[in-house]
């Protein structure tokens, strides 16, 4: 993420898809909660060493490597997170030269839990679910949006247009860059 894009963010603040964290002394539980949150939801970006408000407080550069691999092994421990998840944190610096964290959490198609807990993302909140009808509620949602859950009993092979995938790709390329920059 280049510096006029983290600048923005800052500026606009916490959103359904934004989440700052303050990160004083490490990572604490409630970021593994919007963890879970933006993967049941529509995906986020979290940025750890960002006070609620936007100010950038830092975190310890040197601490920082640190972080991260305690961040992977818990989003990677299934006793933690089920399912598990792979995600790439990446250091930023501001201009002043503050050390930020930034984690892309790109939506799932599967329903997560965090230390057995299922989250959603309401508005900027996390929130957790308990009803039953809610997790209901929340599989089927991700059903209508993620079509390889989608059973199609009378489509087949042939069906397939090969010759389209190149400007498939190139399609998804052009949104996940406007996904990142924040054009959409």
């Amino acid at each position: 993420m280049d510096l006029k894009t983290l600048k923005s963010v800052l500026e606009i603040g916490e959103t359904i898809a934004v989440e700052f964290k303050r990160c004083g002394n490490g990572i604490e539980s409630d970021t593994y909660e919007s963890v879970c949150s933006f993967l049941n939801r529509f995906g986020g970006d979290i940025f750890l060493g960002v006070l609620d408000d936007g100010t950038v407080c830092g975190i310890s550069q040197n601490a920082a490597q640190d972080m991260i691999k305690n961040f992977i092994s818990v989003i990677g421990n299934p006793s933690m997170f089920s399912p598990t998840v792979y995600l790439s944190p990446e250091i930023l610096q501001d201009e002043v030269g503050n050390t930020i964290i930034h984690v892309h959490v790109p939506p799932s198609a599967e329903v997560h839990s965090y230390k057995k807990i299922i989250y959603d993302r309401v508005e900027d909140a996390d929130v957790k679910v308990t009803a039953t009808g809610a997790i209901a509620q929340m599989y089927i949602r991700k059903q209508n949006v993620f079509t390889e859950k989608k059973i199609l009993p009378y489509a087949n092979l042939t069906d397939l247009r090969l010759d389209l995938l190149p400007k498939i790709r190139l399609m998804a390329k052009i949104m996940r860059a406007a996904i990142i920059h924040g054009y959409q």
